[in-house]
């Protein structure tokens, strides 16, 4: 899986089994909440037995889903909706910058998507 070409986020539509354990370095893990304060959704993804605490601002969701001004009470069901995706955007992050302690995807992680 290429994850960066020309500086910028490039997704596979779907993993593919040929590419090996390490084509999408992260599982899935569990939903956390919307965090308010920090205007991001939290979420963990696994890496084998470790949690990945990670994270995902509302204007990357919603740049995500193509809209805008989405309410707080509406982020869960938004994550659920774009979850596969955001988990894979999650991995391609993980794995420019494995040794980051928590990954934060922003707007322009997502921007050309």
């Amino acid at each position: 899986m290429r994850c960066l070409r020309d500086g910028r986020l490039t997704l596979p539509r779907r993993p593919q089994a040929s590419q090996g354990q390490n084509a999408i370095p992260l599982t899935r893990g569990h939903l956390r909440r919307y965090d308010a304060a920090r205007m991001a959704f939290l979420f963990t993804m696994m890496h084998g037995e470790k949690m990945v605490d990670c994270e995902i601002s509302s204007t990357a969701l919603d740049d995500l889903d193509g809209v805008k001004g989405t309410w707080p009470h509406q982020r869960e069901a938004q994550f659920v909706r774009l979850r596969e995706v955001v988990e894979r955007v999650a991995s391609c992050v993980f794995k420019s910058t494995p040794a980051a302690g928590r990954i934060r995807i922003f707007s322009k992680h997502v921007r050309n998507l």
